[in-house]
C-alpha cells in the first residue's frame, strides 16, 4: 500500500483475532519508533514491548478494561519522562559527539542551547514529553498500516494503575499512551467495514 492507501485502510480496530505478527514486522514497527521525530534528538520516552498473556489479562482488569488488549498479539505501552536529569542529559550529548565526531565546542553550545529549555522552570518538562511520545505512537502506527497490521492508540486507562503494574518510578516516568498491534477480527469488530469520517481538506486546511 502507498501512503494514503494505507492511511484510509487504518481505523481504531476494537476487535482482533489473536493471531501474532512477524518479529521482523514488530521489529520495523519498533525502528520506526527510534526514528521518529522529538525534540533536539532527546526522545524523552521508553516503549515496553509485551506478549505476555499475564500481564496482558492484568492490564484489562485493573487498568483498561478494552477488550482488545487481551486479543491483541502485543502491546506497546509508551511511557515519557518526568525530568531529564544531568546524567540522561550528557549521556545523549556523549552519543552526539561520538555519532557526529563534533568538536567539544560544538557540544558545548548544544548543552547550552537545551538546558536553557530544559532547565526553563516556565517549561513543564513532562508535558513536553508527553508530546514528543505522541509524535513517536504516531510513527508507529503508520508503520504498522503500512505492513497490514492493525494498531489501535488507547489514552482511556488507569494511568496510576498501569504504573503499579509496571512497578514505575512516577518521579521520573509515567504510562502516557497504549498501541495494541495485531490482525482484525472483521466478523467481530462492528467499525471493520464502517466508512472513515473525517473534514474535507477545506474544513481542515487554511493557506495564507
Amino acid at each position: 500500500m502507498n501512503l494514503i492507501e494505507a492511511l484510509k485502510w487504518r481505523y481504531a480496530t476494537k476487535r482482533m483475532t489473536g493471531e501474532k505478527i512477524g518479529e521482523k514486522e514488530l521489529e520495523t514497527i519498533l525502528e520506526a519508533i527510534r526514528l521518529a521525530p522529538s525534540a533536539y534528538g532527546l526522545q524523552p520516552y521508553k516503549v515496553i514491548v509485551t506478549e505476555n498473556k499475564e500481564l496482558l489479562h492484568e492490564i484489562f482488569e485493573k487498568s483498561c478494561p478494552q477488550i482488545v488488549v487481551q486479543q491483541c498479539s502485543h502491546l506497546l505501552i509508551f511511557k515519557a519522562k518526568k525530568r531529564l536529569n544531568e546524567e540522561y542529559m550528557e549521556g545523549f550529548l556523549a552519543e552526539l559527539k561520538r555519532s557526529r565526531n563534533s568538536t567539544d565546542e560544538y557540544i558545548a553550545g548544544y548543552r547550552n542551547k537545551i538546558y536553557n529549555v530544559i532547565l526553563n522552570p516556565e517549561v513543564n518538562t513532562f508535558n513536553w514529553a508527553v508530546h514528543q511520545t505522541y509524535i513517536a505512537l504516531g510513527y508507529a502506527t503508520f508503520a504498522a498500516a503500512q505492513m497490514g497490521i492493525d494498531a489501535t492508540p488507547i489514552e482511556g486507562f488507569d494511568a496510576g494503575a498501569l504504573n503499579r503494574l509496571l512497578s514505575l518510578n512516577i518521579e521520573d516516568e509515567e504510562a502516557v499512551v497504549m498501541l495494541t498491534l495485531g490482525y482484525r477480527n472483521e466478523k467481530e469488530d462492528r467499525l471493520a467495514f464502517q466508512p472513515k469520517v473525517r473534514k474535507p481538506l477545506d474544513l481542515l486546511v487554511e493557506r495564507l
